[in-house]
């Protein structure tokens, strides 16, 4: 089926899909024909009322598009938040993350300021280790305080 994607400056674009395709395949698909990336488009359906695609593993036939139906892409910037990391010392360093970030990509952000290889840190939030997927999917949020504790060493 076709559905017509239209950006907010007016432009649109016809994208080919299979009913049983899903949100996040959708919004694959936008990044590789428009260049737009996939964390930064909010997708809403208009069928008389506004209907957000907001969960990535729903297929598109599950929010009722069909062949033709127009989505409207906006683009967002996710929103820059402050976390305090806490080494193993006690001493606190700021980092400013976006939520969607990956905690392998955070970790490597540690490394480069902390001079701690990123296979001799633990990283813990709310009593549990980050070890991977987005910092959101630990419950990072504004202010949060992850405790950064060193691997232990031996055989």
């Amino acid at each position: 089926m076709d559905l017509t994607i239209s950006l907010m400056n007016g432009s649109s674009h016809i994208l080919s899909v299979r009913p049983h395709h899903t949100v996040g395949s959708l919004k694959i698909l936008i990044q590789q024909n428009l260049g737009i990336a996939c964390e930064s488009q909010k997708l809403v359906f208009e069928n008389g009322r506004s209907i957000t695609l907001n969960n990535d593993s729903v297929t598109l036939e599950s929010y009722g598009l069909c062949s033709g139906a127009r989505v409207n892409l906006l683009v967002t910037t996710p929103a820059i938040i402050q976390v305090f990391l806490k080494n193993e010392n006690g001493v606190s360093s700021t980092y400013d993350i976006k939520p969607d970030e990956t905690v392998s990509h955070f970790k490597s952000r540690v490394e480069e300021r902390e001079r701690v290889p990123v296979s001799q840190q633990r990283l813990i939030h709310e009593s549990r280790e980050m070890n991977e997927g987005k910092l959101s999917d630990y419950n990072v949020r504004a202010h949060s305080t992850i405790f950064q504790t060193l691997r232990l060493r031996g055989g």
